[in-house]
């Protein structure tokens, strides 16, 4: 994984030993990860060993295009999902067309510039978009190809009517080695038991609505709807913690749980170190006034920071490292409440 990267990807674990395999003359990396970091977006390096030159341009910056819908298809086009796929389909006259795209450098200068775009496909299905830029810095190559990018699928996306997103980029040096992959890492697996199953008919059924937020924000890859979702989990328990004090207080007991603080880790002390220690309310407020209601309301400083594909970690992800850390405190508040639940003997 890149030691380089800018402050706002999602990099909090360093990987000294990547195995780099060539399969079918494409480079696939190897790597263990850990359960805290699976669901979340990297940069990762595929640079031989030993090269620790900067990259720079002209770059060719690939898009590769996805479709969560794929799993409700009957039948897919003889191509690897990973080399991509979408809704769209083109026709050989795609194959002559150069397509040039204009930009203006922001940093002052206010220079038109132009990059080339080309589209990839196979047996007609869209793929890839690819642009070639002109430009020597990796990070704003990476930046305004984005830009451009976004902009490109939300209209086509608008003209179409159909879902477009990123799978992956993949970023290569014109003329050099130097590869870089942002990729959104998989899940593992988790050994499934029979005290899994007993464990399900003992949570009541008010915590269900909890439940049901939690396994949608994981089961959704679009960080603001996943944050969205996992923040609606501390509002639901809230209730259910005041339903839940009422009654023990009723019975003439002194409601108690344990008190939880934001710990200590790799992820929190990159990202989080001013909560580090303090109780987990003092976080999710800021998760609430920094990214619930912004996010909820649209109303962040800038329409791109809305609207986020997975694997695009240099436009804007404070939204999907905050996600890294709200997932296990969500988790613990829940468990916490089970057992609140079980040591007062409430049954309904």
């Amino acid at each position: 994984m890149s030691n380089d990267t800018p402050k706002d990807e999602l990099v909090v674990s360093v990987q000294k030993a990547v195995k780099i395999e060539e399969i079918e003359g494409k480079k696939v990396a190897r790597f263990s990860v850990d359960p805290l970091l699976q669901g979340h977006t990297f940069s990762i390096e595929l640079t031989p060993s030993g090269d620790e030159t900067p990259p720079t341009g002209p770059f060719r910056i690939e898009y590769v295009l996805g479709s969560e819908f794929v799993i409700h298809e009957n039948k897919l086009p003889l191509i690897s999902l990973e080399e991509g796929y979408s809704h769209l389909i083109i026709g050989p006259e795609f194959a002559n067309i150069a397509i040039t795209l204009k930009y203006i450098d922001d940093r002052g200068s206010n220079v038109t510039k132009e990059a080339a775009l080309s589209i990839k496909s196979t047996e007609g299905v869209v793929q890839r978009f690819v642009v070639e830029t002109p430009e020597i810095d990796l990070s704003l190559a990476v930046r305004y190809t984005g830009q451009i990018v976004a902009d490109l699928l939300d209209a086509l996306s608008f003209i179409k009517k159909v879902p477009i997103a990123v799978r992956h980029i993949e970023v290569h040096a014109l003329g050099g080695k130097h590869q870089r992959r942002y990729v959104t890492l998989p899940y593992g697996h988790r050994q499934l038991n029979t005290q899994d199953i007993a464990q399900t008919i003992t949570i009541l059924s008010r915590l269900r609505a909890a439940l049901r937020l939690f396994r949608e924000g994981l089961s959704s890859n679009k960080p603001h709807y996943r944050l969205l979702c996992l923040y609606r989990v501390r509002e639901v328990l809230e209730s259910v913690r005041r339903q839940n004090d009422q009654e023990v207080i009723a019975r003439g007991g002194t409601p108690d749980r344990p008190s939880r603080v934001l710990p200590d880790n790799k992820l929190t002390r990159s990202y989080f170190p001013n909560h580090i220690g303090k109780k987990v309310g003092s976080f999710l407020d800021h998760v609430r006034s920094d990214y619930r209601l912004p996010v909820a309301h649209g109303n962040m400083d800038e329409y791109f920071k809305l609207i986020l594909d997975p694997a695009n970690v240099q436009v804007e992800h404070r939204v999907d490292y905050t996600n890294a850390a709200l997932i296990p405190v969500i988790a613990e508040l829940i468990k916490d409440e089970i057992d609140f639940i079980a040591r007062y003997e409430l049954s309904s």
